[in-house]
């Protein structure tokens, strides 16, 4: 993954630039999803400075949409060519080359952090893999903290089973298609999960500790670009099951 990425580096932005112009498989909802995710962070009021731990970072493009003022930046990325690039994007970002199957870095054991940022990278993971990275990342959150998982994920088999049908051509078979439904299933019932379906193979995973939560509900509805979107919590998608 590191040699395909580090060939990529200098055209990674203008491919998925032409994937939204062309609304194509897989990052059409790339620029959606960080939208949602810059103005979360921008906008948390409670945070004067938020402290981000952002994995698999790499062009760093997400944090041209939120004032670097509003937050200290750690980015780690298997790729030294993204990492480069995302140092001129982001001069004042903490950034590490370094392989997060190897667990997180030994420098980071003390950190805590308001948010972690794991876009595009579960396509890449196993379900096992994923689930345990997950738990790992808990444990870095600050009181009150979530996590982002941006990716192609869809919210349960039955949509998967039907996109795919649907679109053979998008059924890479070195990509892990994850479903919410079965993450749920996995999941340690002490964290809270929230799912947003941005289009039928594009999902953002909010994940934090039940305790803390601040989706903490049922079924809730918010607006985003004057679309209304719904949320579901993995508890009530557990008492539906």
């Amino acid at each position: 993954m590191k040699e395909l990425y580090d060939e990529l580096a200098r055209e990674y932005d203008q491919i998925i630039q032409e994937d939204i112009r062309l609304n194509r498989f897989p990052y059409a909802a790339y620029e959606e999803m960080q939208d949602i995710i810059a103005n979360y962070i921008y906008d948390n009021r409670h945070i004067d400075v938020a402290e981000v731990f952002d994995i698999g970072i790499g062009t760093a493009s997400l944090y041209d949409k939120i004032n670097p003022q509003k937050l200290h930046l750690t980015g780690l990325d298997i790729s030294e060519k993204m990492l480069e690039v995302a140092k001129l994007r982001f001069p004042d970002a903490s950034l590490m080359q370094h392989d997060i199957l190897k667990g997180i870095p030994f420098q980071l054991r003390n950190k805590r952090f308001d948010f972690i940022v794991v876009n595009y990278l579960f396509k890449h993971f196993d379900q096992t893999t994923a689930i345990a990275l997950i738990n790992q990342l808990i444990d870095y959150l600050a009181p009150f903290g979530k996590i982002f998982i941006g990716d192609v994920m869809f919210l349960d088999h039955d949509r998967k089973k039907l996109y795919l049908e649907n679109h053979p051509d998008d059924n890479y078979s070195f990509y892990h298609y994850h479903t919410y439904s079965s993450i749920v299933k996995k999941i340690d019932d002490k964290l809270a999960l929230s799912f947003m379906e941005l289009n039928p193979y594009t999902g953002l995973l909010i994940v934090e500790k039940y305790y803390e939560s601040s989706l903490h509900f049922e079924e809730s509805m918010i607006k985003y670009k004057s679309n209304t979107v719904k949320w579901k919590s993995n508890q009530s998608q557990k008492q539906r099951e």
